[in-house]
């Protein structure tokens, strides 16, 4: 390739990695990350039973199996229920217990004051009841900021020594009473934050007022320019050798948790799913046998003429069925290779653009379930219990090789060339061995 294309990529990675690198590492966004990395045992465990209830609609109405599913259904629900419904609770756990380790906080008492905010913030008091009906999706935003409030709460409160501390307890009781004071902070913060929210919007609490305010901008992925952009960013950022998912999850994964959660419960209540770009999305569809769509590189490779592309080729092809794109980003490479630059960075978006055409249009039921570890295509199937989806995964692959071909084969030109030189040095250094006619 050209001087001009080197020098872009060292542009980019110039600009783009120290970027990168402190997005990565920056505490809270890592927090937010990790935590909801976390919750994904929680989402398949849901997912699971979802699936489960949903068997019932393969088969006719009428049929014994379809009527046993339906008279069931409330109770083949209940796993759902307590876990996508309470998503908040095991959200404000999960971002409490990764920020409090990062803070070298004692994970217990950050746990109960992270729980202790999103339950305030995210529930009301009316007539002697209480109503949580917003610690499922809808109440995730919250769950996340209020419990990251408490625990940097809690870290600085403990550095300032506003706390109660009697020496001679043992150390289990002496924490105890070193979590009184800031629990107490945090319970009175939550509470004069939830009663402000309340008188200032009607009667309104915080998730509700997230939810009209911040409408366009949890919307603001889940569409044509938002699936662009993420897969532009993480592409460029694979490109340069940096985990684009890595570093772009911490921002999206609260949006695509809440679009799945909401799309399960549509599901279960018979609706239609609505929301597209889910975390399995993303995944198994954006990012098809691997980031970037890597599994067509792998299965050209394996028809190449070069020696060293079809081993890679061989090497790269099962991981790619299980989406994994590291075999192929490092290994073929694709990292900093100019060759590859445009179908893998310009063009891994455009085709991402298409997929979620198809599912706009309605043609493949939107993702209802999370699951992992799955291999094409088996795991598209689960994902949105669509048998179209199934059929949508070799027009993705087979696009994807069209737009992977002609760059493919000037790279293959390239690699031959370096083969052909390699076989002509070997020869030469034969030649000159056999002249000097050594015998041992």
């Amino acid at each position: 390739m050209s001087a001009k294309a080197d020098g872009f990529i060292n542009f980019l990675e110039k600009h783009l990695t120290p970027i990168a690198t402190r997005i990565e590492n920056q505490r809270h966004i890592a927090t937010i990350k990790d935590g909801m990395i976390s919750l994904m045992a929680i989402l398949m465990v849901g997912s699971i039973s979802l699936i489960i209830a949903g068997v019932g609609n393969f088969f006719p109405e009428g049929s014994p199996v379809h009527g046993f599913f339906t008279r069931h259904s409330a109770l083949l629900n209940l796993p759902f229920n307590f876990t996508f419904g309470l998503l908040s609770i095991y959200s404000a756990v999960s971002i409490s217990y990764t920020h409090a380790r990062r803070l070298d906080l004692p994970p217990l008492h950050a746990i109960i004051g992270g729980v202790l905010a999103t339950v305030i913030l995210c529930g009301r008091y009316e007539d002697g009841k209480f109503d949580f009906a917003f610690l499922d999706s809808r109440g995730l935003f919250v769950s996340i900021f209020a419990s990251m409030f408490a625990v940097e709460a809690m870290k600085w409160l403990v550095e300032k020594k506003i706390t109660i501390r009697i020496k001679g307890l043992p150390d289990m009781i002496g924490k105890t009473f070193e979590a009184i004071l800031p629990l107490l902070v945090i319970i009175i913060a939550s509470m004069i934050i939830n009663q402000t929210v309340i008188s200032l919007s009607g009667g309104q609490i915080l998730p509700e007022v997230f939810t009209t305010m911040f409408a366009p901008a949890v919307k603001g992925i889940d569409s044509y320019l938002g699936v662009f952009l993420v897969s532009l960013f993480e592409m460029m950022f694979w490109f340069l050798g940096l985990n684009g998912y890595a570093i772009l999850v911490g921002f999206t994964l609260p949006f695509m948790t809440h679009y799945l959660a909401e799309n399960a419960a549509a599901f279960s209540a018979g609706e239609v799913p609505q929301y597209i770009f889910t975390e399995n999305w993303w995944g198994y569809f954006l990012a098809c046998t691997g980031s970037g769509l890597t599994g067509a590189l792998a299965i050209l490779a394996l028809f190449s003429k070069s020696k060293t592309l079809r081993a890679t080729g061989k090497a790269t092809i099962i991981p790619a069925f299980f989406n994994i794109s590291e075999p192929v980003v490092y290994g073929f490479p694709v990292v900093y290779n100019p060759y590859l630059f445009l179908p893998f960075v310009i063009g891994t978006p455009l085709l991402g653009m298409f997929t979620y055409f198809i599912f706009d249009m309605g043609w493949v039921r939107a993702p209802i379930a999370s699951v992992g570890g799955m291999p094409t295509p088996i795991a598209q199937y689960l994902v949105t219990l669509d048998w179209k989806a199934v059929l949508l995964v070799p027009v993705i692959l087979g696009l994807a090789i069209l737009m992977y071909y002609p760059f493919f084969k000037i790279y293959e030109k390239s690699v031959l060339k370096k083969e052909e030189l390699e076989t002509q040095a070997q020869s030469k250094e034969g030649d000159v061995l056999k002249d000097l006619d050594l015998d041992f």
